[in-house]
């Protein structure tokens, strides 16, 4: 079975509420055992708020202005009144919460869990690195089209998140040391074999690499 963006989704909502490492750990562990070998990297990238590892230089590089655009063409509602909104909150990702829950409520578009067309990490994912790969003459047009289809498909907490994610201001502080724990715990089994996950950190300075690497480990 796919990853849906909602377990990953859900697991950012439990980390925000809590303060405590170990259950932080907890929460992890359960994300990475529901992972394939196809998405575990991908779900380690998002969770840290980004698409690579930082040595690999691609970014999204989108500004508020531009995703309220995105988020203008997804709900109807003018990017001037987006923008007027973010200023009032501090978090566009709090206002494109509200304005696609507002127009899922009134019905213009619709959105049922385990749907097919329901969100997977696999798709916000690939979209998220195509936005951050177009570049050349109408390549502004094409990011808020691709980031506008996805925030039509999610569901009000996923355009939170998917917001967040593409301004870089997801900020769940995870340390490097929890994701690494988890790791371990989830494809090793145990906490204590996290030295050897974190040597092979400290090489590669990758950690979804590490994270596919221990989970076709724990695979053999």
């Amino acid at each position: 079975m796919v990853l849906l963006y909602s377990e990953i989704v859900e697991v950012y909502e439990e980390i925000s509420s809590t303060t405590k490492r170990l259950e932080i750990t907890d929460t992890l562990v359960k994300l990475l055992k529901k992972a394939s070998l196809e998405e575990v990297d991908m779900v380690v990238y998002l969770t840290q708020g980004k698409l690579y590892p930082d040595f690999m230089g691609i970014e999204l590089g989108v500004a508020d202005k531009f995703m309220a655009r995105a988020i203008a063409l997804a709900s109807g509602v003018s990017a001037d009144k987006i923008l007027d909104q973010f200023k009032k909150k501090g978090d566009l990702g709090i206002v494109a919460q509200e304005v696609i829950g507002s127009k899922k409520q009134a019905g213009l578009f619709e959105f049922a869990e385990g749907k097919t067309d329901a969100l997977t990490v696999a798709e916000v994912y690939k979209t998220l690195d195509k936005v951050a790969r177009i570049t050349g003459e109408g390549s502004q047009d094409s990011k808020v089209r691709l980031l506008a289809g996805l925030l039509k498909k999610a569901t009000p907490i996923e355009a939170k998140y998917i917001t967040r994610t593409v301004l870089g201001t997801l900020r769940l502080g995870l340390a490097d040391m929890t994701i690494l724990d988890a790791i371990s715990i989830a494809y090793l089994g145990s906490k204590d074999l996290r030295p050897i996950v974190e040597r092979a950190y400290n090489v590669s300075g990758d950690l979804g690499y590490v994270a596919r690497v221990a989970l076709e480990k724990g695979l053999t």
